[in-house]
Parts: structure tokens; sequence; C-alpha cells
């Protein structure tokens, strides 16, 4: 996952399938992130990779929201901490974790994590908001838990007694849990700036992250990036589509299906990354990746069941 959006009312008698298609092109736009940057890491290391992506994310977002930069300029001022915060923790740190967890496991598997989020989500919630979690959404959490198991081990569960886990899966999972954190806190630190706003002020605000993560990368012998045509193009992919484009079609088709139905779409997410994984990667479906999206997915929908019905 990459950005969240207010939830808006759902305009009454319109037509929906605008609002699902701009959830769908939300979902490939990140899929396509999760593969992409796994592709690209011969060419770019991945922390140089999560400075450019972000930097050129700022550059393309600024003719967007200079217009309003001056109005807003005051809140910005006063939220300038909670805001660099926010983006260290779930934006530009995202990426970075994300991205290192790539260099050592499969997108498939990186995309199929991500769609553990809710379970981080539910419980964050339950203790930074004071939400109840009923016994449904307790076994919910569970059985999506298995299927997170049964990814990282590969299918044997016996490798957690061994610690024979993969590194880069655990990565993935510490990004999750920061994105989650930055969601429940999202949701906690209410702010009067418009979505892009929002979104340009967490990006600037935490860039030195990136940038320095960099440099330190650069500085203790990290490859150094080679720029030909299919590099430049996958980071003004990166930098434009899941960064900017994903975010605002996401904003779009919540604010008229409502949260609700739209979390479901973001479960096109792995499907996305493993077609294009497949046929840039070279990687393959295993039948733990299988079993272990069915638990996840299973476990979601039973936790969120009773609250869809409210």
């Amino acid at each position: 996952m990459e950005s969240t959006a207010p939830p808006a009312a759902a305009g009454a008698g319109r037509s929906h399938v605008p609002a699902y298609l701009a959830l769908i092109a939300a979902a490939a736009f990140w899929g396509g992130n999760w593969a992409l940057a796994r592709w690209i890491q011969h060419a770019v290391p991945p922390q140089t990779l999560g400075a450019l992506r972000w930097g050129t994310a700022a550059v393309l977002l600024l003719p967007l929201v200079l217009p309003q930069l001056a109005r807003w300029w005051p809140v910005i001022r006063q939220e300038w901490r909670r805001l660099a915060f926010l983006g260290v923790l779930g934006v530009t740190g995202f990426s970075a974790m994300s991205y290192t967890g790539l260099t050592y496991t499969t997108a498939i598997n990186g995309s199929l994590l991500n769609t553990a989020a809710p379970v981080f989500l539910i419980l964050l919630a339950a203790f930074g908001l004071g939400d109840r979690v009923g016994r449904l959404e307790i076994l919910g959490m569970v059985i999506a838990m298995a299927g997170v198991v049964v990814i990282v081990t590969r299918g044997a569960p016996e490798a957690l007694a061994r610690l024979e886990l993969n590194i880069g899966d655990l990565w993935v999972l510490a990004a999750v849990l920061a994105w989650s954190l930055y969601t429940v806190l999202i949701k906690r630190w209410r702010t009067k700036l418009p979505p892009l706003v929002f979104l340009f002020a967490t990006i600037a605000l935490s860039l030195p992250l990136p940038l320095g993560l960099s440099a330190i990368e650069l500085h203790w012998g990290g490859r150094v990036p080679v720029f030909d045509t299919a590099t430049l193009l996958t980071i003004l992919y990166l930098g434009l589509f899941p960064s900017i484009g994903a975010y605002m079609f996401w904003n779009y088709g919540v604010g008229r299906v409502g949260p609700t139905r739209a979390t479901l779409i973001q479960y096109l997410i792995p499907v996305f990354a493993a077609i294009l994984a497949i046929l840039l990667l070279g990687e393959s479906p295993r039948l733990f990746h299988v079993a272990g999206a069915a638990l996840i997915v299973g476990g979601l929908i039973l936790s969120t069941r009773r609250k869809s019905k409210g």
C-alpha cells in the first residue's frame, strides 16, 4: 500500500463504474511498483531508488499544489514536525524498507505480504484509538496471520523453529507495520490540508531520509546507478503512477463507493504484481502463495464482516 484518502460521501444516483475503474487503476499502479522496483534493482540500489522515486514525485506534484501553498503555508508551518514524522513513517520510510526487502525476496512475496496491512491496522486501532476488537475480528486476525506465516516460511512453518526466515520478507513486514501505524496516526492527527497538499508536504519534509540513506548506500559501495532509457522510464513511472496517480484515483474511488468496498480492490495489487513479476522477472506463483493469500483474504473478510453489515 502506498496512500490513503479520507472517505467522502458517495454520489447518489451516479454510476459506480468509473469509481471502480479508478480503484482498479490504483491497484494496478501499486502492483507495478512492487514488480518494477524489484526489476530495476540491477541498475539502481534500493535506497537510491527510493530517493529518485520520491524526488520525482515531489517535482511532478509541485505545479499542482503551488497555487495552494501560499494559502496553506501557515498550516504547514504549524504542523511541519507532525507532517515530517508521518512522511518518514509511511511515505519515504515505507519505500525504504520495502525496497530493501525486495533486494532479498520476490515481488510476489512482497505484494502478498502487503495485504496483511489491515491485520496490523485492527491491532493498532485497538490499542491506539480505543476501538474495541470483537471475537470475530480476533479470529479473523489469527487466520490472516496464519497466511502471513505460510508465505514468510514458504509453506514450511517448521522454519520458524529453526529461524530460517527470509530477511527480505521481514523487511517488507516491517514496512507494512510502519504503514499501518502511519494510517492510524492520520486518523488521530487531523489536518486541514487538502489531500494533494498533504501528500506533497509529507513527501517534501521527509525527503532528507531517502537522500541521506542514498548517500550512505553509495558511500559504502552501493552500485552506481545506470541511467539508461529503461531506468529513466521506470523512475518516472514510480514517481508518477504509484506515488501520485494511484493516490488521486484512490481518493476519487473511495469518495464514491466508500472505504469498505474500496478496500476489497486492494487485493488486486498482488494479482497485478504477479502478472508483471512473471513477465519481467520470470517469477512463478507457488502453492504456498495461493494458500497464504487465501488465508489472509479469508481472515480479513471475517474480521470486517460485522462492520460491513453495520
